[in-house]
Order: structure tokens, then sequence, then C-alpha cells
């Protein structure tokens, strides 16, 4: 709690007592010198005072936003959380990032299983053991190497890829979880920080990420509408103390496979699609 107290004059009470017992130049000396002294040291406790209320005052989060040349502010967030990229089991600190050009050919355009990126067991391959979980049932999870055209050739040309050649999007649903486990096991998860990289939001206050500690929410963070320098969109979240156990996840106010244009082509929805996403190493709750 951060509060300021008064003390009022004390001291000169204290002083003036003193002058009316002893009535000599001494006391009225002794008198200025405590003024002086309780002057200082009520400067000195107001500064300490006012410098713990601007420490509680800090906000316990750090946002990360862009839009147009998204890519240095990305980089501000990797710092954020971990300069290590860790791409196998078993890492401590650093980070992890997923950029779905790490879907083979063959599932492209098909449903992804929720543990895609972090299957268990001795026959899963260790480069997608990255600690990232979602929940299968809150809609249709693919991945798209014609920013899927495949779903809705109405829209596809308002997408594009930040990174490789391929995106991801929840097709039949735009609001849905992100979990975490530990990376390579079915081990609950939290994480400090997370980011995504979003396509042609088109429309402020649609697309955000909310995020949770246990039952706790932490707030919800909106995504900027893309500028007219490109499609893409950044928004990250890192925070100092929470830890983060789920994120909420919306994209636009359209669904994906319902088809119909998007509102930057004459449409009447905000269809919006995803590429990287970042966080740091998750740690077994």
């Amino acid at each position: 709690m951060c509060f300021l107290t008064t003390l009022g004059d004390i001291e000169l009470l204290i002083g003036l007592l003193i002058l009316k017992r002893e009535n000599t130049r001494f006391a009225l000396q002794i008198l200025i010198m405590k003024k002086v002294m309780f002057a200082f040291a009520m400067t000195a406790v107001t500064i300490s005072i006012l410098t713990s209320c601007e420490k509680e005052n800090e906000p316990g989060f750090t946002v990360v936003t862009a839009t147009g040349d998204i890519t240095a502010r990305i980089d501000e967030f990797r710092q954020l959380l971990g300069a290590q990229l860790n791409t196998a089991p078993g890492a401590v600190g650093g980070r992890r990032e997923i950029n779905w050009d790490g879907v083979p050919e063959q599932l492209l355009g098909t449903p992804l299983p929720s543990d895609f990126f972090n299957p268990v067991g001795a026959a899963a391959p260790a480069s997608r053991q990255r600690g990232l979980v979602y929940s299968a049932a809150a809609g249709t999870f693919e991945v798209s190497k014609t920013n899927f055209n495949e779903v809705n050739a109405a829209a596809s040309s308002q997408f594009a890829p930040f990174s490789g050649q391929q995106t991801f999007s929840n097709i039949s649903g735009n609001l849905w979880d992100v979990g975490f486990e530990v990376a390579g096991q079915s081990i609950a998860a939290s994480v400090k920080g997370f980011g995504i990289v979003f396509s042609d939001v088109d429309v402020a206050n649609n697309s955000y990420l909310e995020f949770y500690s246990g039952a706790k929410n932490l707030g919800r963070f909106y995504v900027p509408a893309h500028d007219n320098k490109s499609g893409f969109s950044f928004l990250g979240v890192y925070f100092k103390n929470d830890k983060v156990t789920r994120v909420r996840v919306a994209h636009g106010n359209g669904i994906l496979n319902t088809g119909g244009k998007d509102i930057s082509n004459g449409g009447s929805k905000d269809l919006v699609i995803m590429d990287d996403f970042l966080y740091d190493e998750p740690i077994a709750q």
C-alpha cells in the first residue's frame, strides 16, 4: 500500500517549548537548527515514499506490438523471452518458436492433432516436441501452403506468410485456447510470455490474446490493425512475475471455412490467419 503522511510542525512545537522554558538566544538557535534538519528529513522521506509509489504502480507485464515492418519488434520480444532458440527437449531457459513450415506436405490441408507440436513417446520426433498444445474440440486446425485458398478462395489473396511459405489457422472457429506442457512430456507447464504474428487484421479490437494463470485472468490485449505497409500485425505480452498457463486466442470476427470475401475486399467479416508463435521455454507447474 502506498500513502503519504503529514507530520505537522512537531519539531516547531518542541522548539517553542524550549523557548518558553529557557528564553535564550541559544534556544532560538536550536529551534532554527531543528527546523532545517526536519526539512531535510521530510524531503528524504517524501522522495522515498514517492519512489516506492512509482515502483508499486509499474505494470507487471510488457506489451510488444507492431504493424508494417514488424521484424525489429519481434526481435525485441525474442530478447524478453530468451536469446537462445531451443529446438529439442531438455532445454533450460531460452525460447521456442513455431513457424509451421515444419508441417510435412502430406499433412497440409488436413486437421492437425492437438499435440502436433508436443508429441510424446520414444518414436516422437524431437524437432516437434516444443511444449505447445491446443484443444481440438475448439475447431479445425490446419496449415496451408496457399494461404488457405483450398478453404476460401475468395479471401486467400488477402493473406500472406510472414516467414517461410506456410500459415496456420483455425478454419472452423475464431476463438480457442493454447496450453503448455514440458517439451516432450505430458506434464502441464507455464510460460512467462507468448506472442503471435497475425495476417490481415483489418478491424481493431476484434483480435486479441487473453492470458490466464490457472483461474486468474491476467488481462486481454488487442492486436493492432495492420497499416498500409504490410498485412502483418504482431502482439506479444511478457509477464514479469505471473505464470501463464493458458492463452485464449481470438482472430477476426468471421469463420474462414464459411466462405465469402474478407472485409478488406468487399466482404462483411474480418478474416484473419496466423504465422509465427513465440514463447519462452515451458516450465512444469
